[in-house]
């Protein structure tokens, strides 16, 4: 895949046409606060040395094939152009590696070899990038990652929490059935970490109240796949009272719209579709996704540790859930735009804000 490079000279040409950063300055202790926060209690502090800037900074993405990716990196671009941050950054460049452990691994090294402050990192592996990553750190270099996060103690690891998001769409079921009925849940992919976490997250407040029944079955975080798995459930169970679902919820309620079933509270990640509908049919419903500024959080964050700043070793960024009656129309979500855009692109605890035609066309 074609780098991508942008210098802050560059940027500094461009800047109108992308929006500002919310934060006035980005290594102010009190909003670095306020952006990432401790994982637990007992997360430990990472304080560098301060490096006189500005940066370069690269950006090594392990996958790009769906929107979630094209998103997160025209966000990316748009932010590094951004006035309150191009000031940092002498020199931008993104590297995709196609999924490939090896490949990933082997852009790293070269981006170490390119005398780069930091590396901003969205890992194909847990675990396979380790090593060349503690190789970074032992040259001096920052290395963030986001998303899809790393086990080495070495780097800052900077993700949403996936287990409160779970725990939060289930209290608002909870909620709007009354702690009584049975509850469709449409999981994501089976044995996968964020899945795991996402169903343990809602399964811990099920349980309390004695008056609900669960149903899984597993969408695979894919539309048609929800549509198929909740028409199925529909033929055999006609008392659902809520559906929790995640990525992919769009089918879940296209697929009580197709038998015509009653419409019962529900929940989603930030699916553009599944807003458009729910908007539409009046669907009591909670939108909590895993948002693509991620990347430009990671960047902050990157930026920050470079300045001496003192971020927490792993990171939760502040969740921004919606709900029907919140929804606006050219704010949160955008009806002139794909079912399949993912509408959370700020996150206002972290001074990121990112104009929707940047998100969409990358400029």
């Amino acid at each position: 895949m074609r780098n991508t490079i942008v210098s802050a000279v560059v940027a500094a040409g461009i800047l109108a046409a992308t929006g500002t950063a919310a934060a006035d300055n980005l290594v102010a202790p009190k909003s670095l606060a306020a952006c990432f926060v401790p994982q637990t209690a007992s997360t430990p502090m990472v304080k560098l040395k301060a490096k006189h800037g500005p940066y370069k900074i690269a950006f090594s993405n392990s996958y790009y094939g769906n929107n979630w990716r094209t998103e997160m990196l025209n966000i990316a671009r748009a932010y590094v152009k951004q006035p309150a941050v191009a000031k940092y950054i002498s020199k931008f460049e993104i590297q995709n590696a196609g999924n490939n452990v090896a490949q990933q691994v082997a852009q790293i090294r070269q981006m170490i070899l390119g005398g780069y402050n930091a590396i901003v990192i969205d890992a194909a592996s847990p675990s396979g990038l380790n090593s060349v990553i503690n190789e970074a750190v032992n040259h001096g270099i920052v290395v963030v990652a986001f998303d899809n996060t790393v086990t080495t103690d070495k780097a800052i690891n900077i993700n949403e929490d996936q287990a409160a998001m779970g725990r939060m769409w289930a209290q608002f079921l909870t909620k709007e059935t009354g702690g009584k009925g049975k509850i469709l849940m449409v999981r994501g992919l089976a044995g996968t970490t964020v899945d795991n976490d996402q169903g343990d997250g809602a399964m811990a407040v099920f349980k309390k109240s004695a008056g609900l029944t669960v149903k899984q079955v597993y969408g695979n975080w894919d539309v048609g796949v929800n549509q198929k798995v909740t028409a199925d459930a529909l033929s055999t169970s006609h008392d659902v009272a809520g559906v929790w679902g995640t990525e992919g919820a769009t089918g879940a309620l296209q697929a009580f719209l197709q038998v015509k079933a009653k419409l019962v509270p529900m929940t989603s990640e930030s699916d553009n579709g599944f807003m458009k509908l729910a908007v539409e049919h009046h669907v009591p419903a909670l939108v909590i996704g895993q948002s693509p500024a991620l990347a430009a959080a990671a960047i902050r964050a990157a930026i920050a540790a470079l300045d001496g700043q003192s971020l927490p070793r792993t990171a939760n960024i502040p969740l921004n859930p919606v709900t029907t009656k919140q929804m606006k129309a050219g704010v949160n979500y955008f009806p002139k735009l794909p079912n399949s855009f993912v509408t959370d692109i700020d996150i206002p605890q972290c001074g990121v804000k990112i104009p929707v035609g940047a998100v969409v066309h990358g400029s």
